[in-house]
């Protein structure tokens, strides 16, 4: 850890999209970038976007794995010690009505979206419990709270998301490790490149006003635990 270091800020999906933008504006906020990502070129690109090219620590793996977020986990622990800030900000998704939605795509959605941030959690949190510190700030999503038609492997994996987030909150309650919801809705990235029909992308939200929110929480003070932030595009979700 570097002498003007807030610590290490580990975020998965960290090589594009909120990942990548939350990435950026941590390292701007001064913490160190341990970024997870199933490709390894996307994550290089954000480390030298950060500057962080001999700084921060670039950890391939997929989400989905358990094993291999543990040795990601024994990587950060020989480093740093334990996380200090946690975003799990991989996500998929796929559009269309549940009975043409495949059991592989309901699957990969769930064990990516929830899954993949119980998993992340589950290795990264006994290293930050005993050192009695640290701050876990999962990306959930409108469609954590509201329905969408096509959109149903993705609202049952962020709503199981919401549900997870809530009862450990409960069981981090005098751990010292906090644990803050962000909810953006629609918000402009390349996940819709890869979706079927027009969508106003301009009209999203932007990724650098995600990364604000989450900045939001950060800057709350100290006395006050931020829950929960909601944000979405201005003329309503689209």
């Amino acid at each position: 850890m570097s002498a003007e270091s807030r610590g290490v800020a580990v975020v998965s999906g960290g090589g594009s999209g909120l990942g990548r933008e939350i990435a950026l504006e941590l390292a701007r906020r001064g913490y160190d970038l341990a970024l997870l990502g199933r490709r390894q070129e996307p994550l290089e690109e954000t480390l030298a976007l950060a500057g962080q090219r001999d700084r921060g620590l670039i950890l391939p793996c997929d989400v989905r794995d358990a094993v291999a977020l543990e040795r990601c986990a024994e990587e950060i622990r020989a480093r740093w010690e334990a996380a200090d800030l946690v975003v799990p900000a991989a996500g998929v998704t796929c559009i269309a009505p549940v009975e043409e939605t495949s059991p592989d795509d309901f699957a990969a959605i769930v064990d990516t979206n929830l899954t993949g941030v119980f998993l992340l959690i589950r290795a990264l949190l006994p290293a930050m419990k005993k050192r009695g510190r640290g701050w876990i700030i999962p990306l959930l999503s409108v469609a954590a709270k509201r329905g969408f038609a096509g959109w149903s492997a993705y609202c049952a994996s962020k709503w199981g998301l919401a549900g997870l987030v809530a009862a450990l909150r409960e069981e981090l309650r005098g751990s010292g490790v906090r644990i803050s919801a962000l909810y953006p809705g629609a918000t402009d990235t390349p996940i819709w490149d890869r979706l079927p029909g027009e969508w106003n992308r301009a009209a999203m939200v932007s990724p650098r006003e995600v990364a604000r929110a989450l900045g939001y929480i950060l800057d709350a003070d100290p006395s006050t635990l931020v829950e929960e932030v909601h944000l979405g595009p201005a003329g309503g979700a689209l």
